[in-house]
């Protein structure tokens, strides 16, 4: 079996060492929408290319999809994406971004036509988006409060207009928020990100917020092709008690006509790092190959190995369960599925940790090192395995330490 390190490309700032920070692999939305962001997130096309539709997020967005071509059937007006820190949240408000802002531009790009599928519609509804991002957001001459802002993304100067003389300094009520969503002629999309951060930082504007936050839950309900997504955390250990209060506030509101929605997708973690990590893995039947030797020699030993390793329904037939097996190194190749799982369910264990990005992160310096070393002393492993860890290097260490670090 030909060695991993062979068959792989390493994307090009893992190779060179450059992905070792976990904030390199965190999205921010407002430089997304200012075009600001690196291409990978700024541009359609790279950013679907690198984005794996896990189950959550396919899920999340075709229930949105559905509701901006007005069908309104399993499809919540208000939606709370509620993560750990690092779990996914603003990937799932950028991939829904992107979607709406280009509607059936980005029809072929990566994942987009089966999601299309799963929501049993034929286009990509383009609608007029507002995005919202509280740890960004500031008061400034024309922006003075946040509907102002979101007002005049949906509509121009026509929608800021439609609130009234005295949105600079109350919010808006159901009728005003009718009469914006009306004038942006278009379904509406508003995308939330750190609320919390927001009414912390703003304290005298909370009470405020929260009205908007109010009225605009009970007039997007009646809007048939609109939808809003806030984000909440859901980890408490991240949160002040002014956090946890207004947390408490925003979400009984809300949950009115909410559907929670959980963004993290633990499972799907290996095709989530393989898109992010790898320009490409080589062969599909080499990887075909070594998964079924691979499968077959831990289920022929699967009494004698961990159960990380060879997890299986007790209940199928030995044919199933070998196939499940053979399934599992295909799906986590290059990486031995044992590597994953037990680094994974370490890294949840400590509750500040950044999920995804974190992961990510270590994942990059290690392969990365992994690969050189294996270069130089032209190994032969077909897989990634725990013994090729760099825990020796220095530098692992301190990411792993800084990446679970309290950041409370």
């Amino acid at each position: 079996m030909e060695p991993w390190y062979k068959l792989v490309t390493l994307r090009k700032e893992v190779r060179e060492g450059r992905s070792f920070n976990p904030d390199e692999f965190a999205i921010q939305l407002e430089q997304v929408v200012a075009g600001t962001a690196p291409i990978d997130y700024r541009d359609p096309e790279q950013f679907f290319a690198r984005t794996y539709f896990t189950r959550a997020l396919r899920e999340h967005s075709a229930m949105v999809l559905r509701r901006l071509s007005g069908k309104t059937d399993n499809a919540a007006p208000v939606l709370t994406l509620i993560t750990q820190f690092g779990g996914g949240k603003t990937h799932t408000l950028t991939t829904l971004y992107h979607l709406a802002r280009n509607g059936d531009a980005v029809a072929r790009c990566s994942g987009v036509p089966e999601l299309l599928r799963e929501a049993g519609i034929s286009n990509v509804p383009q609608a007029r988006v507002a995005v919202f991002v509280g740890n960004a957001w500031d008061p400034r001459e024309g922006q003075e409060t946040p509907w102002i802002d979101i007002a005049r993304q949906l509509a121009g100067e026509k929608g800021v207009a439609e609130l009234g003389p005295t949105a600079k300094t109350t919010p808006p009520g159901t009728d005003a928020l009718a009469r914006l969503f009306a004038a942006a002629n278009a379904p509406v999309l508003l995308l939330f990100d750190e609320v919390l951060n927001f009414v912390n930082r703003h304290r005298s504007m909370a009470d405020s917020f929260h009205a908007f936050i109010d009225n605009l839950v009970r007039a997007i309900t009646g809007v048939p092709n609109g939808v809003a997504m806030i984000s909440l955390p859901r980890s408490q250990v991240e949160m002040t008690e002014w956090d946890q209060q207004w947390q408490e506030k925003i979400t009984k509101v809300v949950r009115r006509v909410a559907k929670d929605l959980i963004a993290n997708d633990e499972a799907e973690i290996s095709e989530v790092v393989r898109r992010r990590l790898f320009d490409d893995v080589g062969s599909e039947k080499v990887r075909r190959n070594i998964a079924r030797a691979f499968g077959d020699w831990c289920f022929d030993r699967r009494a004698q190995l961990p159960p990380e390793w060879t997890a299986v329904d007790t209940a199928a037939t030995e044919a199933k369960a070998r196939e499940f097996l053979q399934g599992r190194f295909a799906s986590c190749y290059p990486f031995h599925p044992g590597t994953l799982s037990v680094f994974q369910r370490k890294w949840q264990a400590l509750p500040q940790y950044q999920q995804t990005r974190g992961t990510l992160a270590m994942l990059a310096q290690w392969v990365s090192i992994a690969a050189q070393d294996a270069f130089r002393k032209a190994r032969n492993e077909p897989l990634i395995t725990l013994g090729s860890a760099p825990l020796d290097d220095p530098n692992f260490g301190v990411l792993f330490l800084d990446s679970s670090a309290n950041r409370g």
